[in-house]
């Protein structure tokens, strides 16, 4: 599939991934657990307990298999290859750094069209917009009971709305991005833990902001996607293409 159509959206690659990947990886796994309990509950023998590492070699084997198959036609399909595999690696699909490599179970021919797909990187990025992505995007506060109230983000392709701080325009703001941040708990006399945390960040021009994505309801992808587009689609405006 090397010349095959680039009209694929990253959102499109990577809930193919989760789909082909990380879904069946999963069942597999839990799989192995339940079962691991049922033999224990029917009949303890040590024997039983084997279930899970098998289970975890048999997804990873499954993984192994999948993912280049999977890479290789996201590979020949995405037109930004740079922020799909951004979006592929926050979403635990890729590992990061991997656009170099060539590791998984994978036939010679396979290796060969992938050594080539990996040449895009050289190329410079070009933002693609994705249609299925509306106008404007509400993002809530993650939260255990349904309560309609006021969202905590909101992203367009002028700019972002904080609850808390107000409205930004694009080019207001710098340096928006998904963090890690270390952050170190005390713990009296047994001293500290240190913590990473999720962040989504960003820079206004008199403030620095810091948002755990554990208080939000989206995943870290979704939103670095959003941010990738929102901010595409504002550049166009300005540059009118």
């Amino acid at each position: 599939m090397i010349s095959g159509s680039t009209s694929v959206t990253i959102t499109q690659a990577i809930n193919r991934g989760l789909k082909k990947i990380t879904t069946p990886s999963n069942i597999i796994l839990y799989s192995a657990t339940v079962l691991c309990i049922l033999f224990l509950i029917w009949d303890f023998s040590w024997r039983d307990l084997l279930a899970i590492p098998l289970g975890l070699l048999v997804s990873y084997l499954y993984s192994m298999y999948a993912t280049p198959k999977w890479k290789i036609w996201a590979y020949s399909s995405v037109t930004d290859i740079h922020q799909f595999q951004r979006s592929a690696e926050l979403a635990g699909l890729l590992l990061k750094g991997s656009h170099e490599s060539t590791s998984g179970v994978m036939n010679s021919r396979q290796r060969e069209i992938l050594k080539k797909l990996q040449k895009k990187f050289l190329e410079e990025p070009v933002f693609t917009d994705d249609p299925s992505i509306p106008g404007e995007t509400a993002i809530p506060e993650k939260s255990f009971f349904e309560i309609v109230s006021e969202p905590m983000i909101v992203l367009n392709d002028s700019g972002l709305q904080l609850r808390s701080a107000g409205y930004f325009e694009w080019s207001q703001i710098d340096n928006e991005h998904i963090a890690k941040i270390s952050l170190n708990r005390s713990y009296g006399k047994e001293g500290t833990n240190i913590e990473i945390k999720i962040f989504f960040v960003f820079n206004s021009p008199t403030q620095h902001f810091e948002i755990p994505l554990s208080s939000l309801k989206i995943t870290t992808w979704q939103l670095d996607l959003l941010l990738y587009i929102y901010r595409g689609r504002f550049m166009q405006k300005q540059t009118g293409d």
